[in-house]
């Protein structure tokens, strides 16, 4: 199945010969050399490998006639040279190890190919200045076949009454014309060839004789040149021939890890891990030659018609220290699939294949892998399937080991089952004391007491549907399976009569441990349902979680955006406000100055009162500044229903400085809210009334305008200065930085012939110098 996905032979021919490896190193570079190679596909598409051939029979007829072929010979060494340089490109985008060796290990062939582009044209002949001679040769030869071309063309004018066909015709590499028959004397020459009918001859005229005879040397000379120059150049491959058969063993095992990907990738198989400590975990295993998954892979390799059905995976854990698994159950019931799927897993896992299965399986390596499945009886030979069934455990016990495994279907059976048990648990303890592995099936409950009694081995046993009377093809370990033969029976049609004196023969002791079976097997069963039912419950439960979740996140973000709608409403308010204050003061300022100050804090009185006289608000506003209470200088805050998050510099009661990416920017507090993950903050207790700036000192007070635009700082400084005035304050000193001078010299331009300043000037050095500017206010 594997093969049947290589692109070419040698892909295929690597993946038929592909045997396990048996030590833990090999086996994990396989793996994980199908891993790099499956993610190199995913983001870098195939590989490049279309079109080689097998090149092997091409280099030992080259060897045989030490260089000489014709030109198409050569076409499967220039396709693999090709393919070796298109793999080395591809691979050069590897960032992965062993794919970075495969890379490394690829021969070049640019000189080669180089060769062969100037010696060879696109449809594969030889090119005419492949050689300075075979120019010139080739030039003459044509030279020549139109001169003669021309002088039969003026043949046929002349002669148009007894030529057959207005052609020129060759034969026997001479030109000839078509003449009929009975006129055959009418054309003086040489006669070649006759038509199939007889009716037409085809004579070389005595005009173009000589002719054709130059044409002749001129196409031997062109001969010999072609010739030598496919010698030369086939002796060029024969010099790099090994690095040409490494290229294609190299390709070849690209490929074939290409075609396991591809396997993988069809089946939703996954990279087993490998288990050093002998641990043993089948997740979610299915038999590849029953998965529905690879049932088109199965028809395009096999081909396989059967209709599909569903197959239920496989799960097994084993410890590091049960080495011995006695699988028990029913006929049909799974027993031989479980222990060929186990089988079957570890050789293609030792064989660095991808595992139709789920995430966690893990598997260890085994040195040999023996197995006893199926009759192997040989009539004419003389062996029964006992004796087959003997001389193979004999040959097992012969080389077992720690690392071995062995896989038996019905051990001990065919014979005496008292007997036939006895032998089995021999066997068994045998192979044991050596330190080998074991996977068996059995009926004996002589078989199934011994795993149950041994602290390195467990039972388990295939799942069974009374109700339905079929197999559920489920295994559960720590359990010991009943054969079932009665219900298997009755499935398949034997009379109720023979059932009934069956269980009359079996006796009291066997109904007894039925029964008990049947209660412990009733029992699981409900065990099985309570699990399923808790499971759905809880799935229930997670997701109405989830629903009240979202609930809670849309009734929350419903009501801050109410809150910021209401507060939006009230800015605004708030803004119209100030702007009357801003008039108001204006005309204040052209009062004196006692009288200013007396208006302007009975205005700031009035504008506070209304806008705190609407309960609804105040409450709203003391919410949002809630929300923003653990904010403090050093802390986090993001920028409410956005991913916005600074450092807080500075902060007031209504607005806060943030360093965001290293950019200051100003946000009114309500924007803001504490960053995720941020550790609560110590802060002063929540203001009775909407907080009010703190006073400025009476000397001088500072606005810091720095990276914002000049619409923006102008006015923030307009704000900061009617506070000033308001305070008393002689002095503001604005820093806008250095940067390019635009903010500075539009601050100052502004506020030279502004009313409320006497005058201004550049800040000392040592408070910032030409970065800040000193108002000295009226």
């Amino acid at each position: 199945m594997v093969a049947s996905l290589a692109r070419t032979p040698p892909g295929r021919r690597a993946i038929l010969g592909l045997l396990p490896a048996h030590d833990e190193d090999s086996v994990s570079r396989r793996l994980a050399e199908t891993g790099e190679l499956w993610e190199f596909r995913t983001r870098h598409g195939r590989l490049p490998l279309a079109g080689v051939e097998e090149i092997a029979p091409v280099l030992e007829a080259l060897r045989a006639s030490g260089g000489a072929a014709a030109p198409e010979d050569f076409r499967p060494v220039l396709s693999a040279a090709r393919a070796a340089e298109a793999v080395r490109r591809a691979l050069a985008k590897a960032e992965s190890p062993l794919l970075s060796e495969r890379r490394d290990a690829m021969p070049g062939f640019v000189e080669l190919l180089g060769r062969a582009r100037r010696l060879f044209d696109s449809d594969g002949s030889v090119r005419d200045d492949a050689s300075p001679e075979l120019a010139q040769v080739r030039s003459s030869l044509r030279k020549r076949r139109g001169e003669v071309s021309r002088r039969l063309g003026k043949l046929l004018e002349e002669r148009r009454d007894f030529v057959g066909d207005a052609v020129v015709v060759l034969r026997n590499d001479r030109y000839c014309l078509p003449v009929v028959a009975t006129a055959r004397s009418r054309v003086p020459g040489i006669v070649h060839d006759r038509s199939g009918s007889g009716q037409t001859v085809f004579v070389e005229p005595m005009e173009v004789i000589e002719s054709n005879n130059e044409i002749a040397l001129l196409a031997a000379q062109e001969r010999r040149e072609v010739e030598d120059l496919l010698a030369s150049f086939g002796r060029e491959v024969l010099a790099v021939s090994e690095d040409l058969e490494a290229a294609i063993s190299e390709i070849g095992e690209l490929d074939a890890l290409e075609a396991k990907v591809e396997f993988g990738e069809s089946g939703g198989g996954r990279i087993p891990e490998i288990s050093r400590d002998g641990g043993w975990a089948l997740s979610q295993a299915r038999h590849p030659l029953l998965d529905p998954r690879f049932s088109r892979l199965r028809n395009r390799a096999l081909g396989e018609t059967r209709k599909e059905r569903p197959v239920v995976p496989l799960d097994l854990e084993l410890t590091p220290d049960k080495r011995l698994l006695v699988i028990s159950g029913p006929n049909a019931g799974g027993k031989t699939v479980v222990l060929k799927t186990a089988g079957l897993f570890s050789l293609m896992a030792q064989s660095g294949l991808p595992l139709p299965c789920g995430p966690g399986t893990r598997l260890p390596v085994f040195g040999d892998v023996r197995a006893e499945i199926g009759d192997a009886q040989e009539i004419l030979a003389g062996r029964s399937t006992f004796s087959s069934s003997m001389e193979t455990l004999a040959a097992v016990l012969e080389k077992a080991g720690p690392d071995m495994l062995v896989l038996i279907d019905e051990v001990g059976a065919a014979t005496d089952p008292e007997e036939g048990s006895a032998l089995a648990i021999a066997f068994l303890e045998e192979y044991l004391s050596r330190g080998g592995r074991a996977i068996v099936t059995t009926h004996f409950s002589a078989l199934k007491n011994f795993a149950a009694s041994r602290p390195d081995s467990i039972s388990a046993a295939m799942e069974f549907d009374e109700q339905t009377g079929r197999p559920n093809y489920r295994i559960h370990p720590g359990l010991s399976g009943r054969s079932r033969a009665l219900s298997v029976a009755r499935e398949q049609g034997v009379p109720e009569k023979v059932l009934a004196r069956a269980r009359e023969i079996l006796g009291e002791a066997w109904r007894r441990r039925e029964e008990q079976e049947s209660e412990a097997e009733a029992a699981l069963e409900r065990l099985r349902r309570a699990e399923k039912e808790l499971e759905r419950e809880r799935e229930a439960a997670r997701k109405e979680a989830v629903k009240l979740a979202r609930e809670r996140e849309r009734q929350t973000a419903e009501r801050a955006k109410m809150l910021e709608e209401g507060l939006a409403g009230f800015e605004k308010a708030r803004v119209d406000l100030e702007k009357r204050v801003e008039r108001e003061i204006e005309t204040i300022r052209r009062n004196a100055s006692r009288r200013a100050e007396a208006s302007a804090a009975s205005v700031v009185e009035r504008a506070r009162e209304a806008a705190s006289a609407e309960p609804v608000i105040e409450d709203a506003r003391q919410e949002v500044y809630a929300k923003t209470r653990e904010l403090a200088v050093g802390g986090k805050a993001r920028v409410h229903g956005s991913k916005l998050e600074g450092t807080v510099l500075s902060l007031d009661a209504e607005s806060v400085w943030l360093d965001v990416s290293g950019k200051r920017m100003r946000f009114a507090r309500t924007q803001l809210e504490p960053a995720a993950g941020e550790p609560p903050r110590k802060v002063a207790p929540k203001p009775a009334a909407a907080p009010r700036p703190e006073p400025v000192s009476p000397a001088t007070r500072e606005v810091n305008v720095i990276g914002q635009r000049v619409e923006d700082a102008l006015p923030e400084i307009e704000k900061f200065l009617d506070s000033a005035l308001l305070e008393g304050v002689g002095h503001l000193r604005i820093v806008h930085g250095h940067g390019t001078g635009r903010l500075r010299e539009a601050v100052r331009d502004h506020f030279r012939a502004h009313p409320a300043v006497s005058s201004l000037r550049a800040a000392p050095e040592r408070e910032g110098g030409n970065g800040a500017t000193i108002l000295e206010l009226r």
